[in-house]
């Protein structure tokens, strides 16, 4: 960014630095005055070479982006045209990801331990099960050590969404673009293909760099094939399965991220740490540590049962977004209903809110905890137009198989299919009655 760049974007938006430039774009880090946070913007300029693809590509970006919600891609907060270098550009404004990339690891040589290399390839499978998932299936197609950030506490995120696609296209289809980064991207991306097992291929190629240091091409047989060594640390399993993910024809790799997390669970030494991670939810406190029962309200117990509780604002405003705190204007909102409604607003979910805190106290004085597994959910009203969704699941407890349903945040629920691994509390003494614990 040069000295020429505003200082302010939309009267908004302070610029503080630069954090990458691409093929199309430059993403600057910024502080929005208005909510003082810090963002991520991604700037199209109107002048980029072969404009009308580059505007296509963040367009849509700024689309998927916006119906995505998940803890590890970034969500988007808006998107727009203003003055920029002298003409019009498009902006996207997007949640900043602070962390540490895969690719700074690679550069500091940084040692990992088994247990962590499994951890985030697991979580990362979850990312794309998440979006391969989805209707229609959305494709990354720039997997790299670049655009894979660590945060603190060693949870990773999926950034640059430059190069999605949410339908898939014959090779020959008007429209197709080639996109992805060389020595991560499979012989049929070239081709304009692509399909859940190229984004695999992609996370495959990312972890034999992170793991041996060594760029993917290194590896190229003669045959044009991604070689993985005998020696690769970590050993088996994990040898086997990165060997089929990158396999060169994309029906001879796992179909689907949910095989590959079957693949690394069946074979591995650490499966009993391993289907607390196999979802790909939110992460939960790790309801096992809160100690014997009765439990004392204090500690992680008091802030589990805190979060799980849900405020009377969080019911307000349970739209499918990230709960970063209400909007001036939601807030604004909130008190203009409040005094149209003389008060019965705020009561309704003040309401809510206790009756919830108060049946949810039992479970997390007495609970045992469990796992539960996802069959369905649907939303239901709970006054004002706000919705929660009812999550029906079943466990096993006492060797038998029970069922339970409890009322969750859309912004949680939305991250869970039928099959899914959710954690939970249950009481013998009440027939086995449960709840779910699944803070934000």
């Amino acid at each position: 960014m040069g000295m020429a760049d505003p200082a302010l974007i939309a009267d908004r938006y302070e610029v503080i630095r630069p954090l990458g430039q691409g093929s199309f774009a430059r993403t600057l880090l910024a502080r929005d005055l208005r909510l003082d946070r810090e963002v991520a913007i991604k700037v199209l300029h109107p002048r980029t070479d072969d404009g009308l693809k580059a505007y296509e590509l963040f367009e849509r970006e700024a689309a998927v982006l916006r119906e995505l919600r998940h803890p590890a891609i970034p969500a988007i907060h808006a998107s727009f045209r203003a003055p920029w270098e002298g003409a019009e550009a498009a902006f996207l404004v997007m949640e900043y990801v602070e962390g540490t990339s895969v690719a700074e690891w690679i550069a500091d040589r940084r040692h990992l331990d088994t247990e962590v290399v499994l951890h985030l390839l697991v979580e990362l499978l979850g990312v794309l099960d998440y979006l391969h998932t989805r209707m229609p299936p959305v494709l990354h197609r720039d997997i790299k050590p670049a655009n894979l950030i660590i945060r603190s506490g060693e949870s990773p995120a999926l950034v640059d969404f430059g190069s999605v696609r949410n339908v898939f296209r014959a090779p020959d289809e008007h429209g197709s673009t080639v996109a992805g980064t060389y020595g991560y991207m499979p012989y049929e991306q070239y081709m304009g293909q692509a399909s859940p097992a190229s984004d695999l291929f992609a996370l495959g190629a990312t972890f034999l760099h992170l793991l041996t240091g060594r760029a993917p091409p290194e590896f190229l047989s003669a045959a044009g094939r991604l070689e993985v060594p005998p020696t690769l640390p970590c050993g088996e399993p994990l040898r086997s399965v990165l060997t089929r993910m990158l396999a060169p024809a994309p029906s001879d790799r796992f179909q689907s991220a949910r095989e590959v997390r079957a693949a690394l669970l069946a074979g591995s030494t650490l499966s009993q740490n391993l289907p607390t991670l196999l979802s790909n939810a939110p992460r939960v406190h790790p309801v096992a540590s809160l100690g014997s029962v009765p439990r004392e309200m204090t500690g992680a117990a008091a802030d589990l049962l805190k979060r799980t509780a849900y405020t009377p604002l969080q019911l307000m405003n349970t739209k499918d977004r990230r709960a970063e705190g209400l909007d001036p204007l939601d807030i604004v909102l909130v008190v203009f209903f409040s005094v149209l409604t003389v008060g019965i607003l705020p009561a309704v979910f003040w309401g809510t809110y206790r009756g919830r805190k108060r049946r949810l106290k039992p479970f997390f004085v007495r609970g045992i905890p469990g796992t539960g597994k996802v069959i369905d959910k649907a939303r239901e009203e709970i006054g004002f137009g706000e919705k929660l969704v009812r999550v029906r699941y079943t466990f096993e407890a006492d060797g038998e198989r029970h069922r339970g349903s409890d009322q969750v945040l859309p912004l949680i629920a939305d991250w869970w299919e039928p099959g899914e691994i959710i954690n939970i509390l249950y009481l013998p003494d009440r027939g086995y009655d449960s709840v779910i614990v699944s803070p934000v």
